[in-house]
């Protein structure tokens, strides 16, 4: 499994601090990845879409503190050639290395540095997820990764996962790198699928500051061991929610974990006119600057939700139709404020760390959900010094 698996690097990138991670896949894995939309792609992901179509794919190696993104000419020459001297040292051809990146937009690697410590490594492979989730922090607090077991048709499966993402943190995807291992054995098709439908279901459901990356990147590697038999509806779905559980746990950690975060909060959007109105409502109201300093500040002002929803002119709804929830708690109905709107109960539920906003909209039958947090004094204090 991937615990005998990983090789940490002091890349030079950042001072005394680990910076490289390199992962070798087992001979027979398949691997899906899902990469930002962002016009501004970094490097690593216009070299990843390449190989991807070229060759199978045998290592993936990540780098932190340097994104490698909008670096032209240069920042393509560079990553190329620590390809080419990674390749030389693994004995594999150069197609068949998947690169991350992830830190300031902007600077050039440190190549020199890179190749030296390339070099000098002596790939054991014997580094721990843990440590390995440590080697990819840019801005986060704390590692995040998880390891979870189940079992199938009398088989026990393993999951590792691991990632890194605090800020940056918008759907489609999140500011984020993740990679998860399971060791089963599919086909591509068959991954490309559980990929979608967990990243769906977790990192795309996620915002910290509604700014989408230039390097976001989520891998799904099937390892190949343990043949299940997949075409069975019902072990399909135990595979996919096991898998789905741990993109969950992960992508909870990075909101958690946002910068400065000192809330998180689920919003709930019910019964509206189409999914995608759902969708767009749950995103603008995760995505307040008003709403989340509300949630700093511990403040129960669920005008500003009612505000938000109703500068929407895309989400069909009647006014007087809806209804806010906010911790379980009825605040806003048929127009106006309930007598729990201003509540000692609504106030102390505010100094939870987690938040519950519910909003049915009465319009239709279809739901929504995410998480967000909140804006802090810290998250000010983190980004406008990020570069300097």
């Amino acid at each position: 499994m991937i615990k005998e698996l990983i090789q940490i690097l002091h890349l030079g990138i950042k001072e005394k601090k680990s910076d490289g991670v390199c992962i070798k896949l087992p001979d027979d894995s398949c691997i899906g990845i899902i990469s930002t939309r962002n016009k501004f792609p970094a490097i690593p992901i216009i070299i990843n879409k390449q190989h991807l179509l070229k060759s199978e794919i045998k290592y993936m190696f990540i780098n932190s503190g340097n994104a490698n993104a909008c670096t032209g000419e240069l920042g393509m020459k560079n990553a190329r050639s620590y390809i080419k001297k990674l390749s030389e040292k693994l004995r594999c051809a150069p197609d068949s290395i998947l690169i991350f990146s992830t830190g300031i937009i902007g600077q050039q690697l440190p190549l020199k540095k890179m190749i030296s410590s390339i070099d000098k490594c002596g790939f054991q492979f014997k580094s721990s997820i843990r440590a390995a989730s440590k080697a990819i922090m840019t801005t986060d607090r704390y590692e995040k990764w998880v390891v979870k077991k189940f079992k199938i048709s009398g088989k026990e499966i393993e999951i590792r996962g691991l990632c890194k993402g605090a800020g940056m943190i918008e759907p489609d995807m999140a500011t984020m790198l993740a990679f998860i291992f399971v060791d089963i054995n599919v086909n591509k098709t068959i991954i490309k699928r559980l990929l979608k439908s967990c990243a769906d279901e977790s990192f795309n459901k996620i915002s910290v500051d509604g700014d989408m990356s230039t390097n976001d990147s989520v891998a799904l590697v099937a390892t190949g061991s343990n043949s299940i038999d997949l075409t069975n509806k019902k072990n399909y779905h135990i595979v996919e929610q096991n898998i789905q559980n741990v993109f969950k746990q992960l992508a909870h950690m990075i909101v958690s974990d946002g910068e400065g975060a000192t809330k998180v909060c689920k919003i709930s959007i019910t019964k509206a006119h189409t999914l995608t109105q759902a969708k767009e409502a749950c995103y603008s109201i995760a995505n307040s600057n008003l709403f989340k300093t509300a949630l700093f500040g511990e403040d129960a002002n669920w005008g500003r939700i009612v505000a938000r929803l109703g500068s929407l002119s895309k989400v069909r709804y009647t006014p007087k139709d809806v209804v806010l929830k906010i911790n379980g708690i009825t605040v806003f109905m048929k127009g106006v404020p309930t007598n729990q709107s201003n509540s000692y109960k609504l106030n102390s539920s505010m100094k939870n760390f987690n938040i519950d906003v519910e909003i049915c909209l009465n319009s239709g039958k279809f739901d929504a959900s995410m998480f967000t947090s909140d804006l802090s004094r810290k998250y000010v204090q983190i980004n406008s010094k990020y570069t300097t």
